[in-house]
């Protein structure tokens, strides 16, 4: 009986190519990565207690290290779609209404007292 010799096979495994790793994966796109990210540290978001004047409840919002690199450069007011898109999650009528500068990691966000009664506006997909 005659044996044959793969001299070009490896066993099964794939060849890396020249100054490639072989288990090395893809990399991720921004957009990709980012989605990765907020699914890791959406648990580690703080949200403060509700702090009131006469006319508004007020809270901070603390975000992570390893989602920092996702908020506006130069810091700027969000819109909800922005921060709810960060994985920040709150009922509604929250409004982000001030960038504390030198700690523009945390969210400052205000509503007005009555803001209970509001109904969802929209739904994230």
């Amino acid at each position: 009986m005659a044996m044959k010799n793969d001299k070009g096979s490896e066993g099964g495994k794939e060849r890396a190519l020249p100054g490639e790793k072989p288990d090395a994966r893809p990399k991720l796109t921004y957009e990709e990565q980012r989605i990765v990210d907020i699914s890791n540290y959406a648990g580690d978001i703080y949200y403060s207690e509700r702090y009131n004047d006469d006319d508004f409840e007020y809270r901070h919002v603390s975000m992570p290290e390893g989602l920092r690199r996702y908020l506006p450069n130069p810091p700027r007011i969000m819109e909800e779609i922005e921060w709810r898109s960060l994985g920040v999650q709150q009922s509604a009528g929250w409004e982000h209404y001030m960038v504390h500068v030198p700690e523009p990691h945390v969210l400052l966000f205000k509503r007005v007292k009555s803001a209970s009664q509001i109904k969802y506006p929209f739904r994230l997909r």
